[in-house]
């Protein structure tokens, strides 16, 4: 909007959509899944350590985006065990990991990547409780601004992460 060019109300040039998911890559698979929160602060600490451990994953500038979060706000997040953890961290660090939506009426998990691919990240039976529990996590981003995470991990009772993603749900912008 500070663009010298910019006009407001203009059309965009072009309409980026929202494509189908695709099935996910086999190399990318974990064994489990869970819908899991952290208080921010625990995300934080798990944001600063990725170096230090050699962990793969990614934050981001929240001060950049605008973002102020309490350090006692519970972040929504999907937490991935895998036998293969670390291949299934390295293989998800080359991918430009976006975020994780849970998608109610396919009864699935879709992971975003890149600017216009979509995976189909995991299924669950559909049942009313796993699709309460789906729109929960999913009010639980809402009501954080779309701050959530996905943990990879060697077993879902571990404390410790392999992989570790900030995310952030925001809407494609107008190209």
């Amino acid at each position: 909007m500070r663009h010298p060019g910019f006009q407001k109300g203009s059309k965009p040039l072009l309409a980026l959509d929202n494509p189908f998911p695709m099935e996910l890559p086999e190399n990318l698979f974990g064994d489990k899944w869970a819908f899991v929160q952290l208080p921010f602060s625990a995300v934080k600490e798990e944001i600063s350590t990725l170096e230090a451990r050699f962990v793969f994953g990614a934050g981001l500038d929240l001060d950049l985006l605008g973002i102020e979060v309490d350090d006692k706000t519970l972040i929504p997040g999907l937490a991935v065990a895998s036998s293969r953890a670390k291949p299934l961290g390295a293989w998800m660090n080359g991918l430009e990991v976006c975020s994780v939506e849970a998608d109610t009426a396919r009864a699935s998990l879709i992971l975003s990547v890149g600017i216009s691919t979509r995976y189909v990240y995991a299924t669950y039976k559909k049942t009313p409780v796993t699709t309460s529990e789906a729109e929960a996590w999913e009010a639980a981003k809402k009501a954080c601004g779309g701050l959530h995470f996905l943990a990879v991990q060697d077993d879902l009772d571990s404390d410790d992460c392999v992989g570790f993603w900030l995310l952030l749900d925001l809407p494609p912008p107008p190209v």
